[in-house]
């Protein structure tokens, strides 16, 4: 049945009193917690959530801070365009666990080899440290299983996911909304149009990007912050109640004031929403967003990124405030961003030349997309520690961050992609944008004789 989901707002209201109530006492109670990355994401999400509302939903009472839709709304809105707001939607995944167990014990009975490591987000750390540790698989499994209470609770951002390529969101399955998997294939497969030869490793990699699983334990609070690469991004909870806050349309000062300090800034209309199984939530680029838990109650979710032919211009936008602040997002990204903006680049290059602008938000858009991939350039010079066009440069875990492995800084996958001449974007080489919307210059005959097509095509739709 294609039903919009149930916003809950007393139930919600409830929940999110009860988490302020659990913060209040840890705070007061745990001075073992003091200059801990538990504390700082601790006293922040607090002190948000005593001025959180929850969202205005009715559209027809003015701009909504959030959209609750039928599949089918939200197939149609993701497919014309992108929102501003978050979409929530309801029963979108395919997969479905056997109804026997809890997903979590599922989850897990579907792994093997119990001996490899995992990542693990532990609020008691030092905040002089980085916040995560490594444990054995099976230390996670048996913690969780066990289902026990702790006022340490773990957090497992990047679990990988054993389940079947079936968990993604029917509504997100069309083709606006399946510009990722196109940057996957042209960075394992370059200019061949064959199956990639890329190694099991490096697929693997791709769909951790593309699918994942979020495992934590009651009472762990994320921080606001922005997810990496500019990319988008969807919820689905499996088991157990969270809450998803965030900072509903912000203005250019809140934003800015946030980027100065995002461990801090508590301006900004902050909203909040309580996922509950079967519940997705999808939120664009650049959203900035907090997550909270009751104490006691385990959660799974399934997630993913995702990117919309339809919002290049913006998630480039994104991207250079990541670069400019990297303490706004949850993961390192110096290393591959480069290799997403050029490969994005061209597959925007490659659609121009097919006439399919429009796909893109028109002609003024991809002008302003090329303009900013130069803006991009110049900021990653200039931030770079390695003198080098898009050489790597090694940047440390930041107090907060996610460590999902960067799949496009592996040796031998972004840095020879990036000089490889089958599918290098020559003419990002020496583009220049010269404020004229129509006009691009180049340095080579060649690269004059490309640009020359583009501009004749963004010219064609203006007419």
């Amino acid at each position: 049945m294609d039903r919009r989901p149930l916003h809950d707002q007393m139930a919600d209201e409830a929940y999110c009193k009860q988490v302020l109530a659990g913060l209040q006492e840890r705070l007061a109670r745990n001075k073992s917690f003091l200059n801990t990355h538990g504390e700082e994401a601790d006293k922040l999400v607090y002190n948000i959530l005593q001025k959180a509302q929850q969202p205005q939903t009715d559209e027809s009472c003015g701009e909504v801070d959030a959209l609750f839709c039928t599949a089918c709304e939200a197939t149609s809105r993701v497919e014309s365009g992108s929102s501003d707001v978050p979409i929530f939607t309801e029963s979108q995944q395919q997969f479905r666990w056997n109804g026997r167990d809890r997903p979590i014990e599922e989850l897990f009975r579907r792994m093997e080899d119990f001996d490899r490591s995992v990542s693990v987000q532990v609020p008691s750390r030092s905040s002089s440290l980085s916040s995560f540790e490594s444990q054995k698989l099976s230390q996670v499994r048996n913690r969780f299983l066990k289902k026990l209470e702790t006022n340490d609770p773990w957090n497992i951002l990047d679990l990988r996911s054993p389940l079947p390529p079936s968990i993604l969101p029917t509504f997100l399955t069309g083709e606006n909304c399946q510009l990722l998997p196109r940057v996957r294939d042209m960075v394992l497969t370059g200019s061949r149009a064959e199956r990639a030869v890329a190694s099991g490793e490096q697929w693997n990699e791709w769909r951790d990007v593309l699918e994942w699983a979020l495992l934590s334990e009651g009472g762990h609070n994320t921080a606001p912050h922005i997810d990496s690469h500019g990319l988008a991004t969807w919820i689905t909870s499996q088991e157990g109640h969270f809450g998803f806050g965030w900072m509903s349309r912000p203005t250019v000062q809140e934003q800015t004031d946030w980027m100065v300090n995002p461990q801090g800034y508590t301006g900004g209309r902050w909203r909040y929403v309580i996922l509950r199984p079967g519940q997705t939530v999808f939120f664009n680029s650049g959203t900035i967003h907090f997550v909270f838990r009751v104490r006691g109650e385990q959660t799974l979710a399934l997630g993913g990124h995702i990117l919309q032919w339809s919002n290049i211009e913006r998630w480039l936008q994104v991207v250079i405030a990541q670069v400019q602040n990297p303490k706004i997002t949850n993961e390192d990204m110096a290393r591959s961003v480069p290799t997403y903006v050029q490969v994005v680049a061209r597959l925007v290059a490659a659609r121009v030349k097919s006439g399919r602008v429009d796909e893109l938000g028109g002609d003024k858009a991809v002008t302003r997309f090329f303009a900013s991939v130069k803006e991009f350039e110049t900021i990653y010079q200039r931030k770079s520690r390695v003198p080098s066009r898009y050489a790597g440069n090694e940047v440390g875990d930041m107090p907060g961050r996610g460590h999902r492995r960067d799949v496009c800084s592996q040796e031998g996958l972004s840095m020879e992609y990036i000089t490889h001449p089958l599918i290098r974007i020559p003419f990002l080489d020496s583009y220049q944008y010269n404020r004229n919307p129509n006009t691009y210059r180049y340095a080579s005959a060649r690269d004059n004789i490309q640009a020359q097509f583009l501009s004749n095509k963004i010219r064609q739709t203006t007419q």
